[in-house]
Order: C-alpha cells, then sequence, then structure tokens
C-alpha cells in the first residue's frame, strides 16, 4: 500500500503528467495526443469508478466505444455487437437492462471491465481488478485477460496485492517499493520469502503450485511462528 502502483498507472494512462521522462505506447508519445487518440491505445479499469445515476449495464459498456465513434455518431450494430460479447465474456450480459446503480459491488467491476474490453486499445490497465470479485469471478476475470491479450497480442498491466494470484497469471512482476522497482522477473524470481520479507516486513512461507509451477505466498501469523 502506498508504494506507487495507481500512481504508475495514473502516469502510463496520460491522467497526470510524469514529474519527468515521457511515456511511449507503440511509438506514440502519450503526452501529444488527443484524449480519443489516447483512449484507442490504452484502455484502463480503475480501482474506485464513480458511476453516473440513470445508465444501464449496457450503455456503461458502450461508453468503451465513444473513442471509435465521432462526437454526434451513435453506436451502430458493429458496436453492440462488440458490447454484447465482452458482457458475455465478463458472465453480465442477463444484466444488459439493469440500471448500474442496481448491481452488486462485483457486478460493477465486470461492467467496467466489459467496458474496457469494448474501447479495443493495444494497452489494458487494471488496478486491483479481482479486489471485489468472489473465487470463481476472480477466475473468470483472470483468465478472460491472460485469453484476452495473448489473442489480440496486446499487453496488459495489471496491480495487485494476492501475490499468489499474479504469480499464477502475469508473465513478469515488478515488485514497488516506495515508488521505485525493487525486483522486476518472473514470478519465481521474484516471489521468493527474502524479496517477500524486505518488502512488506512479514514472514511467509513461499512453496510451489503443484499444477502450475507458480509460487505460492502463504503467511505466517505471528502467533504461530516457531
Amino acid at each position: 500500500n502506498g508504494a506507487g502502483k495507481t500512481t504508475l498507472m495514473k502516469i502510463i494512462s496520460g491522467v497526470i503528467k510524469p514529474s519527468k521522462g515521457q511515456i511511449f505506447i507503440n511509438g506514440h508519445d502519450i503526452d501529444v495526443l488527443t484524449d480519443s487518440e489516447r483512449a484507442k491505445l490504452v484502455a484502463t479499469v480503475p480501482q474506485i469508478v464513480e458511476f453516473p445515476t440513470g445508465f444501464s449495464a449496457m450503455d456503461m459498456v458502450l461508453m468503451g466505444r465513444n473513442p471509435h465513434l465521432t462526437l454526434f455518431q451513435w453506436p451502430g450494430r458493429i458496436d453492440l455487437n462488440i458490447a454484447k460479447n465482452a458482457m458475455e465474456m465478463t458472465g453480465i450480459w442477463r444484466l444488459a437492462d439493469r440500471d448500474i446503480s442496481s448491481l452488486s459491488g462485483g457486478e460493477r467491476q465486470r461492467t467496467v471491465i466489459a467496458m474496457a474490453i469494448t474501447q479495443e486499445a493495444n494497452l489494458m490497465l487494471l488496478d486491483e481488478p479481482s479486489s471485489n470479485l468472489d473465487l470463481s469471478h476472480q477466475i473468470l476475470i483472470m483468465d478472460l485477460i491472460r485469453d484476452l491479450q495473448k489473442r489480440n497480442a496486446g499487453a496488459t498491466l495489471i496491480t495487485m496485492h494476492d501475490l499468489t494470484l499474479a504469480a499464477l497469471y502475469c508473465d513478469r512482476i515488478i515488485m514497488l517499493e516506495e515508488g521505485k522497482p525493487y525486483v522486476v522477473g518472473r514470478p519465481l524470481d521474484v516471489l521468493n520469502r527474502e524479496n517477500i520479507v524486505n518488502v512488506y516486513g512479514t514472514d511467509v512461507i513461499v512453496t510451489i503450485h503443484p499444477k502450475s509451477g507458480t509460487p505460492v505466498v502463504l503467511p505466517i501469523p505471528k502467533s504461530k511462528k516457531p
């Protein structure tokens, strides 16, 4: 907490400007792009979303098509099909006509993810995408994100507190400490006891997942230490 994960996301997405350096995506300096041009390159799923009132779940998901439409252009059949497919992939098509205010936290989370998928950007940024989801929907969303990344040959950057889940799905992990990378590499190289103790200040047991071969991080309650 407070290591700079969300700030990094906002810098990459162009919401805030870096104090130094530049951000390039597909060779484009995002600082000189229009909002619409930037939105075609980067889709963001923030940790906290302010939902407007009076909109259905489908209305929200269709907002992901805005970068691809002109100012006074209405979504067409292609846009509607893209939105429907995204809602089916995230398991919320049955909620299409529901008012966004009536949805649970997990359903809203999946709606925002569907909106980002509908945006069809090369880079997807997700800030704690599994935080409001139960176990089954965590796996559904993480499987979907990984499959989309492979299918579209794009890139996905995710912030996560769940180290075991990060190890299970991520190709590379950046462990941040006080706004700077502490270690970068494959999950097996990053998620070891020494790094976790140094960064988090808490002792853990790191074992190996019997099927995936990725690290599994088990916390040790202080009262149970040998």
